[in-house]
């Protein structure tokens, strides 16, 4: 009897003890400093799954780069990530998701639920800006437009009236 109640005891003990279940754990840094970590870094959309049959259990996703954020990184690559994990790395197919990878020693790509973060988010962080040279190339014209009407006013020797201005 004395030993049911001390077993009763104990197990009660232990599952007041007992915690909730620890999901995966993830660094809280932000996200630039998260950005400088990664080898790579890109907005991308999951093509295929593929499992292992590995110990332990792995998954290989392809994925199609929409944007690269930092890092060279192909059209077309392959992550490891772990299976049937609290960190594996799970999305959506094509849909657009933000990744910070790490590169094995390898060679391939490795990720985990901590790897994914908003595609806006990493873009605003770290995007290279788009439009660079037609941006320039629009300026320039611009720039001509103005000068050569400019220097044509000039040449014909007008000047504009304006009200209240005295007259030359």
């Amino acid at each position: 009897m004395i030993r049911a109640l001390l077993f009763v005891a104990l197990a009660a003990f232990a599952l007041v003890g007992a915690g909730e279940a620890q999901a995966c754990v993830c660094a809280k840094q932000p996200l630039d400093e998260r950005l400088d970590d990664a080898d790579a870094a890109v907005v991308a959309r999951l093509v295929e799954v593929r499992e292992t049959s590995s110990f332990p259990p792995q998954r290989t996703l392809s994925f199609e780069v929409d944007q690269r954020v930092k890092g060279d990184i192909e059209e077309t690559f392959e992550l490891r990530s772990s299976a049937q994990t609290d960190c594996e790395l799970d999305v959506e197919e094509d849909v657009p998701v933000g990744l910070l990878l790490t590169r094995k020693p390898g060679g391939e790509w490795q990720g985990t639920a901590c790897s994914i973060v908003g595609a806006g988010d990493l873009v605003a962080e770290g995007g290279e800006p788009r439009g660079g040279g037609i941006k320039i190339v629009i300026g320039l014209l611009i720039l001509a437009l103005v000068l050569s009407w400019a220097l044509r006013r000039k040449v014909r020797g007008t000047r504009p009236r304006l009200p209240g201005a005295p007259d030359p």
